[in-house]
């Protein structure tokens, strides 16, 4: 791409390279990878493959290592997890937004709960404004979601603090922003609803004794 970069101490309009972040996870217990860059499929295929041949020392395909497909469907009801009310400090949680397929995937819907929405999950806004035609309840996929929890305000302070889950049907999640005791937390609640299996969870016990499970971040140039 054009950008403009400084060489030395003149500015120039150049073809750039830029750098991409990029994030894997890796339980060597459960064999659960999880990768987070931008760019599409073949920037994770680029970081799996990476990893296996300079890291874990093989040279394995991506699609062996790709994290699995997941069951977004028990989002549909919201998000049921007292846990997350009743004994972790959460005030509210809320379903802020979904993304849908249609059942012959020839159209997505986009669907965000408003500020204005009072903390209602969006799966609850559906139904309202769709009684008798909610795609919630006519085989559409979720594709993805957003996932708020509210702790309560700070002291002196009127906002809440928020924890958001990203999670897509493909695996993606983005769970590296936090650290190892939220990050099970977070896991636990999943496996709850039934979207994790146990074994597909990165273990907090394995992150904290930093023995079987670690954090990779390479930045490429590309």
């Amino acid at each position: 791409m054009m950008r403009l970069e400084f060489e030395g101490s003149n500015l120039t309009r150049r073809v750039g390279n830029p750098n991409i972040h990029m994030v894997l996870e890796y339980s060597a217990r459960t064999g659960v990878s999880r990768t987070l860059v931008k760019g599409g499929a073949k920037y994770h295929t680029m970081l799996l493959e990476a990893f296996s041949e300079h890291l874990l020392g093989i040279k394995v395909e991506a699609h062996r290592i790709k994290p699995p497909d997941l069951d977004l469907s028990a989002l549909r009801l919201g998000f049921d997890v007292p846990q997350a009310l009743e004994t972790d400090g959460f005030m509210a949680v809320q379903v802020k937004t979904l993304s849908l397929f249609s059942p012959n995937r020839n159209l997505k819907l986009e669907c965000t709960a408003t500020a204005s929405s009072d903390q209602q999950c969006v799966t609850k806004l559906l139904v309202q404004a769709f009684p008798g035609e909610n795609p919630l309840n006519r085989n559409w996929q979720i594709n993805s979601a957003h996932i708020n929890l509210y702790y309560p305000p700070e002291s002196g302070k009127l906002r809440s603090k928020i924890i958001t889950i990203e999670i897509t049907r493909k695996g993606r999640l983005n769970l590296h922003k936090f650290d190892a005791r939220m990050q099970a937390q977070l896991e636990g609640y999943l496996v709850s609803l039934g979207i994790l299996d146990a074994d597909q969870t990165l273990s907090a016990n394995e992150q904290q004794s930093g023995e079987n499970a670690f954090q990779y971040e390479p930045t490429f140039q590309v």
